[in-house]
């Protein structure tokens, strides 16, 4: 692990999470002086500016041939870290518009939910950034247990409660599979630190190791709990379920984003793919269609939308996960461009989806999918921002979504995966049922009840932001992926040969 000193400049290195973190607190004490919902979301949302501010700064005053790292090795800023620095701010942003009028009326403690996802995201955005796994783990930590109690934040809700123990037992469970996965690594190599984990791993192993695979596989098992991959996916449906639907929301985008900034920074950074390269790519095959399918077809079932999208969330899971097979089949980072670009794409859109489920839940109590019957006639610009979101999560073209798929199945596509590529693409038309369904009982259903149904602002902000930043991505989108592209290559930067 390098040993540098500590500098006066790690600080401005590390300023995005620092003044994430000080936010969380800043929150936190005006909601303990005011008392007011309205004080502390517009504290939130103004504070937000900083870490957005100092990301910028980052990406525009770094000379980003040279590595950037800090706090003897642990942190480092490359593009990107910086990459998903600005999508948990976006986050953030769009979190606290489309959560504020849900939290007032059913959720206990409101200063604290919008604490706890200020925490979570800080961790989140250490995820990226860390480059030594006690550092990984500990950021993951971060993120998780702000998430644990968010779950039980419904007011005289059985169900929430229920939902935040059972996320309490399982995180602990994956929390110590991943544990063991990084301690055999530092077993087998005599570091933490992924830079020396990579060269130890090329050095020593030529032909193979068998504890290197089995701790990939835990590390694997880890974070598949995390991104709710199959078989690890136990935890989201009830969770879901039971949680507040902004909670959901954000369990649904933030926790998966940051899971799989972790993931493929240790697979990519720490040379996890040198050795094994066969048997990692089966077991990533088998993972990713395994999440694909019982995601598609279980979500094809559900009458309850938030159990209908965490689902969603496990099928969506698996199409990214496709594109990460793609780039450790290749050894290279080429699919990489198109996942960063496709999960860009599924929190914008997640999020626009998740709106117009916040706003029927405010509006009726209601989470199933008849309740979403003549909605177009009650809300017609909630349902039209509502309705394109969820086209763009089924690939119709020419939606955002449609393109992040073409960028994904083209990467795995053109690396020989040409039998994941089919199966996804089956997937993909199965996912068009139960989206499908919602949409129609928007448009073609008639209404349970007459009557209009009121958008509150901060919720016609976050569909209205949503629909219209899907619709630039989708005119935009060779532009985004240049973009990503450089993050994307960013992740080999620090191996031998490089």
């Amino acid at each position: 692990m390098p040993t540098q000193a500590f500098q006066p400049g790690d600080l401005y290195l590390l300023s995005p999470e620092l003044s994430m973190a000080l936010l969380a607190l800043l929150v936190m004490v005006v909601d303990l002086f005011t008392r007011r919902r309205l004080v502390t979301v517009t504290v939130a949302l103004i504070g937000l500016i900083i870490p957005l501010a100092f990301s910028i700064s980052l990406a525009l005053s770094l000379d980003f041939s040279v590595a950037h790292r800090a706090f003897f090795g642990m942190l480092v800023v490359d593009q990107y870290a910086i990459f998903f620095q600005i999508l948990f701010v976006i986050i953030g942003a769009i979190m606290l518009l489309a959560s504020y009028s849900y939290v007032g009326k059913y959720v206990r403690a409101d200063g604290e939910f919008y604490t706890l996802m200020l925490f979570s995201l800080t961790g989140a955005m250490l995820m990226a950034s860390t480059t030594e796994l006690i550092s990984i783990y500990i950021s993951l930590e971060l993120t998780s247990i702000p998430l644990y109690v968010m779950a039980g934040l419904i007011r005289t809700s059985e169900r929430s409660a229920e939902a935040a123990v059972k996320y309490v037992l399982l995180g602990a469970m994956s929390s110590a599979i991943l544990l063991y996965g990084f301690a055999l690594l530092y077993g087998l190599t005599g570091t933490t630190d992924l830079m020396g984990i990579a060269t130890s791993i090329r050095t020593a192993f030529h032909n193979g190791n068998f504890m290197e695979l089995v701790a990939v596989i835990f590390v694997i098992a880890g974070f598949g709990f995390k991104i709710s991959a199959v078989p690890f996916h136990m935890w989201a449906p009830d969770i879901y379920e039971g949680a507040p639907t902004p909670a959901t929301a954000f369990f649904s985008v933030a926790s998966k984003a940051a899971g799989f900034a972790a993931l493929i920074r240790v697979f990519m950074d720490g040379g996890l793919f040198q050795i094994n390269l066969l048997s990692l790519v089966i077991i990533l095959n088998i993972v990713a269609i395994l999440t694909m399918t019982l995601g598609n077809f279980v979500a094809a079932v559900q009458t309850n939308v938030k159990r209908m999208m965490a689902y969603s969330s496990i099928a969506q899971a698996g199409y990214i996960l496709v594109g990460f097979t793609a780039s450790l089949a290749s050894k290279s980072s080429a699919g990489d461009a198109a996942v960063l670009f496709f999960i860009l794409v599924y929190v914008i859109t997640n999020l626009g989806a998740f709106s117009g489920i916040i706003a029927l839940a405010n509006a009726t109590g209601g989470e199933r999918v008849e309740d979403f019957r003549g909605l177009a006639r009650k809300a017609p610009l909630l349902s039209a921002g509502t309705a394109l979101c969820l086209l763009s999560l089924a690939g119709i073209p020419p939606t955002a979504g449609f393109v992040s798929k073409v960028f994904i199945f083209t990467a795995a596509w053109g690396e020989g995966q040409t039998l994941l590529v089919v199966i996804a693409l089956l997937n993909s038309i199965v996912s068009l049922v139960y989206y499908g369904r919602i949409i129609k009982a928007m448009y073609f259903d008639a209404p349970l009840k007459e009557g209009r149904i009121a958008t509150p602002l901060g919720l016609s902000a976050s569909i209205s932001l949503t629909a219209a930043a899907l619709i630039v991505i989708t005119f935009a989108s060779q532009v985004l992926l240049a973009i990503a592209s450089p993050a994307a290559n960013s992740l080999l930067a620090f191996l031998i040969g490089r």
